[in-house]
């Protein structure tokens, strides 16, 4: 029977390789937007569709500014980058989109005007605007355009409608455009940044600054890999020393890298399985797993030296009950992490169960295939017994457990005095200090800044959602509206669209019209274009969602400062809404740690079946106060990524109390030095988390890294009151 389970595990394994494999294909299936990290359902639907959307056109945006002393080099230069940008398939320069923009404006120009309260336009300021359009020292007015569109209405409604932008002063120019695709794809990060390295090292004369989600989500996906290479990188180093150290066996690491490696290989495969691309700091998160699934192997390979190498049914017996109890209940703490609706702890969540799960059956079934006798068994033994014998010898006094029970009550209580939290997404990861200073300076060029708030107008139709915007924007101050990306200023709603016609034909066209083809001395043409589509900058601004249409609305920042909501439009500011989600995520998790307490309780009772089973909760319990309590001493605040982090500090320090527990219960194999190497193989894995740049994993490292310490120390009264009851009994 356990060779079927060795086969079927060995088939599992061969088939994540195989996800993986396929999966990985292309760089889609890893994500490193960072908003993925907060919790997509603490908005209503309407809202976090217009979210989306308004994030998606923000973040596809590139914009380069080139600046140089000799100004024809500088527009070579922004051709030259423009090429290359669209080379990697990725891109397309706003000259197109300027096109798009120019036709729809152009086609529907008889309908649209400059004023967002129509009781304000004045045909005498049109025919102003027209005049010095035309007579300007750089217009560019051709005899056709003057033909079709007498009072230059097309170029006077491009000026107004859209937010007003800035020109770069001096020898500099700017080249924009827009991704076509997400710029949180790894793949398309290391297109866009091998595109413009290879362009500057063409240009190494010209300055240049960027400004573009793609480049800060390229920094932040360099520093999570830095990352993942350092924390796993030097965990697995200190854990091979120590299984060398402890086993003196090449096997012994081979057998621990392996287990680690089928359990990752579990743990990715499943994610893809269940999610279209995971994000690459689950793999951060995830590392806590070389610690936590190498424990599972060390307590097998344990059985070897203490029972001389015995049958593997014997050895795996003798680890079969506390291995379950640890696997199910740390899946149990892992899987509470699904629970609050983020992206990212629902990926950890599938992730490490499917790890942890994994890492148990390569253990109970392919593993004692795979430790052989070794060749000088009685040495080994007798190495191992000597490392053993301290910690057997070890008897916790009165004194000592009194003084660690007062350092754990001072580090509460400095906890306590200390106490703050963070919800504040916006300070959750730094932002890189160069593509910060170079963004500034592309924002002075660009005279116009989206503020993170947006207008959302919403109604039962895409008309009435139309109605309510212009409603919203025509009670703002002139220059509050005119700060405002807002699509019923280029599609208005049906009524505000026979309006702007009559305005325009019963003030401008009926009483001027003649004069002015007079004056010019031009014949009217007709106008034989096909209506356009809607231009995809425009498009993206309204959907559905809930049965309702809306419109999004990016304001920059005089439009944010001045605007009011009104009738059926809202004034979102996600990072906000976000922050106050955490706020109550982070409560509601305190209570999910306990349900989650509770239902550990029930499983070692249910397998147990007595009640002094129950102290395997103490050591975990306090865990979890010094684990909040000693981060928050230490000045970092609590958020609700520190609470999330008990659920992993409850599962692996239920896993030292119940291997003390079971030893003590069956007067079993002593299990202090591999509890010990267990514990602080966790401890490195997840310690070294707190060295991240980013809050959320620094401080569910930190929080990890104190409990499990604290867990491991308490751990030990139980099993020795557990050795106490038994010898009574």
């Amino acid at each position: 029977m356990r060779h079927w389970g060795a086969i079927l595990c060995a088939v599992w394994i061969a088939l994540a390789c195989v996800i993986i494999g396929v999966r990985a294909q292309g760089g889609r299936a890893f994500d490193t937007d960072i908003q993925n990290l907060l919790p997509q359902n603490a908005l209503e639907p309407l809202v976090r569709a217009a979210v989306g959307d308004a994030g998606r056109m923000a973040a596809s945006r590139v914009t380069v500014l080139i600046a140089g002393e000799d100004f024809a080099r500088v527009s070579e230069a922004r051709a030259d980058l423009q090429n290359a940008l669209a080379a990697t398939g990725f891109f397309a320069a706003d000259a197109e989109a300027g096109e798009a923009m120019a036709r729809w404006v152009y086609a529907n120009r008889n309908e649209l005007i400059c004023e967002t309260d129509p009781a304000q336009f004045d045909a005498a300021a049109v025919r102003a605007r027209a005049d010095a359009l035309l007579y300007a020292p750089a217009s560019m007015v051709t005899g056709d355009l003057l033909a079709r569109d007498p009072f230059l209405l097309t170029l006077q409604l491009a000026q107004c409608l859209s937010p007003q932008a800035g020109a770069p002063a001096g020898d500099a120019l700017l080249a924009t455009g827009a991704l076509n695709v997400s710029p949180f794809r790894i793949d398309v990060q290391d297109a866009v940044r091998a595109a413009y390295d290879e362009w500057r090292a063409r240009w190494p004369d010209l300055q240049a600054a960027r400004a573009g989600a793609v480049f800060y989500a390229e920094a932040g996906a360099r520093q999570a890999r830095a990352e993942i290479a350092l924390i796993g990188g030097f965990s697995s180093i200190a854990i091979f020393a120590l299984l060398f150290a402890c086993f003196r066996r090449p096997q012994a690491m081979l057998v621990t890298l392996l287990s680690t490696l089928a359990s990752l290989a579990g743990s990715l495969a499943a994610t893809l399985l269940v999610f279209e691309s995971v994000h690459v700091l689950v793999f951060v998160f995830g590392s806590a797993l070389i610690g936590i699934t190498s424990d599972y192997a060390l307590h097998y390979l344990a059985t070897g030296p203490q029972t001389g190498w015995a049958a593997p049914a014997e050895r795996v017996k003798n680890v079969a009950r506390p291995l379950a109890v640890c696997a199910l209940s740390t899946s149990l703490g892992f899987a509470g992490l699904g629970l609050f609706g983020v992206p990212i702890f629902q990926q950890v969540a599938v992730f490490s169960v499917a790890g942890v799960l994994t890492a148990w059956w390569f253990t109970i079934t392919i593993l004692p295939m795979m430790d052989a006798r070794p060749r000088f068994a009685e040495k080994h033994s007798a190495w191992w017994a000597k490392l053993e014998r301290p910690f057997v010898s070890f008897q916790p006094s009165r004194k000592a457990i009194a003084a660690g029970a007062l350092i754990g009550v001072a580090i509460i209580a400095a906890g306590v005095m200390r106490f703050s939290v963070r919800d504040d997404v916006r300070t959750f990861q730094p932002r890189s200090a160069e593509l910060s200073a170079e963004e500034t300076r592309v924002r002075e060029a660009l005279g116009f800044a989206a503020s993170p708030v947006f207008l959302l107008s919403h109604g039962a139709t895409a008309d009435e959602a139309r109605t309510r915007e212009e409603a919203a924007l025509a009670a703002w101050p002139a220059e509050a509206a005119r700060d405002a990306l807002a699509v019923s200023r280029f599609d208005p709603s049906a009524a505000r669209r026979t309006e702007n016609a009559d305005l325009l034909r019963t003030q401008l066209y009926a009483p001027y019209l003649a004069e002015r083809l007079e004056q010019l001395g031009l014949t009217p043409q007709a106008d034989e274009s096909t209506a356009p589509a809607l231009p995809p900058m425009l498009a993206a601004l309204e959907g559905q969602a809930d049965g309702r249409a809306y419109l999004a609305a990016p304001l920059g920042p005089v439009a944010a400062a001045q605007a009011e909501a009104g009738e059926g439009a809202i004034l979102v500011d996600p990072a906000a809404r976000y922050s106050q989600a955490l706020k109550s995520f982070r409560e509601l998790a305190v209570w999910a740690v306990v349900a989650v307490f509770g239902a550990c309780a029930m499983l070692v009772l249910a397998l147990y079946r007595r009640w002094r089973a129950l102290s395997v909760l103490v050591a975990p319990a306090a865990g979890a106060l010094v684990g909040l309590a000693l981060p928050t001493a230490l000045g970092m605040p609590i958020s609700f990524f520190s609470v999330a982090a008990l659920f992993v500090v409850m599962g692996a320090g239920i896993d030292h109390s119940v291997f003390l527990f079971e030893a003590a219960e069956t007067d079993g194999q002593s299990k202090e030095l591999v509890v010990f190497l267990a514990a602080l193989t966790t401890i490195l894995a997840v310690g070294l988390l707190g060295l991240s740049g980013t809050y959320p994993v620094a401080s569910f490292g930190l929080v990890v890294a104190a409990g499990v310490t604290a867990a491991y120390a308490g751990s030990f009264i139980p099993a020795r009151r557990s050795v106490r009851a038994h010898n009574q009994g």
